[in-house]
């Protein structure tokens, strides 16, 4: 009779919008589902006229990895085509941002990444230059921030952050960033920084989908 009054929790799959941050939680709504979306490494005529003469070694990052792909709704993708990318191609940090349309207090973000899919990863689709740019990825900072398009962020905006070091940058396909207190902001960012101790410094962050939850 409780139960009747009350009203159930929800077990079923979350409505198109809303997910949930773990197993046990109640579905809650993604504030960044279909919103406006931007990076800073794309689009860059004058950096892809000073290399010209590389651009058909990315010729597949300039036709796949829509920044919007993040935040589409379709989160079962193995297919990293299908996923926002960001690089360090033209850029040392890439930005990945998220309009949420208003200001919020921001608790924390959800990423499905590709990284920790191993049938992604050793499917067809999957080239060799690509599992050589995820080798080279170091580390993840969530920003948040009441201003777009920013490239420089104070400690005060730091949400969270994850790093190699912590193996679930790599290991896990959901990596949770849970602010150590609520932020009040617009605009979401996620910023990829790759390692300093290979020869090779070049690395590509996939983005599968983005979620937001606020306070």
């Amino acid at each position: 009779m409780r139960a009747a009054i009350l009203g159930c929790p929800h077990q079923g799959s979350c409505f198109p919008g809303y997910f949930r941050v773990n197993s046990e939680a109640q579905c809650v709504e993604n504030m960044a589902y279909k919103k406006q979306t931007w990076t800073n490494d794309r689009n860059r005529r004058q950096q892809q006229n000073n290399a010209v003469g590389e651009l058909k070694f990315r010729s597949a990052r300039e036709t796949n990895g829509d920044p919007s792909l993040a935040v589409d709704g379709l989160e079962e993708s193995l297919d990293w085509s299908k996923c926002a990318t960001i690089d360090n191609y033209f850029v040392r940090k890439p930005l990945w941002m998220v309009d949420l349309g208003r200001e919020t207090d921001v608790a924390g973000v959800m990423l499905r990444t590709w990284h920790g899919n191993n049938k992604a990863i050793n499917s067809s689709v999957s080239s060799s230059v690509y599992r050589d740019y995820l080798a080279n990825l170091d580390r993840y900072n969530v920003y948040v921030h009441l201003r777009p398009r920013r490239y420089r962020f104070k400690d005060t905006n730091l949400c969270s952050f994850i790093t190699r070091t912590d193996q679930a940058l790599t290991s896990s396909s959901r990596l949770h960033f849970q602010c150590q207190r609520p932020l009040r902001g617009r605009f979401v960012y996620i910023e990829a920084d790759g390692s300093t101790d290979r020869w090779n410094k070049l690395f590509t962050a996939v983005l599968c989908e983005v979620f937001v939850y606020e306070q």
